[in-house]
C-alpha cells in the first residue's frame, strides 16, 4: 500500500458548485483506480490523503 500526503492552494474561492464537482470528479477516479483517500477544503487550502497501489496513486 502506498500513501501520499500532501497540501495546495486553490487559484482564487472556489465557489460550493466547483468543490461538489472536485468531490463527484475524484470519487469517480478514486473508485476507478481503487484508490482511498481524504479531500479537506478550508479558507483556500486543500489537503488531501491517497491511498492504494504505488502506479495508480501516482497516476492520480
Amino acid at each position: 500500500m502506498h500513501h501520499i500526503v500532501y497540501q495546495s492552494s486553490a487559484v482564487g474561492l472556489p465557489t460550493t458548485a466547483e468543490l461538489k464537482f472536485l468531490l463527484r470528479q475524484s470519487r469517480a477516479n478514486n473508485q476507478r483506480l481503487h484508490i482511498t483517500g481524504l479531500l479537506l477544503y478550508s479558507n483556500g487550502s486543500f489537503l488531501q490523503v491517497l491511498e492504494g497501489q504505488a502506479p495508480a496513486v501516482r497516476q492520480i
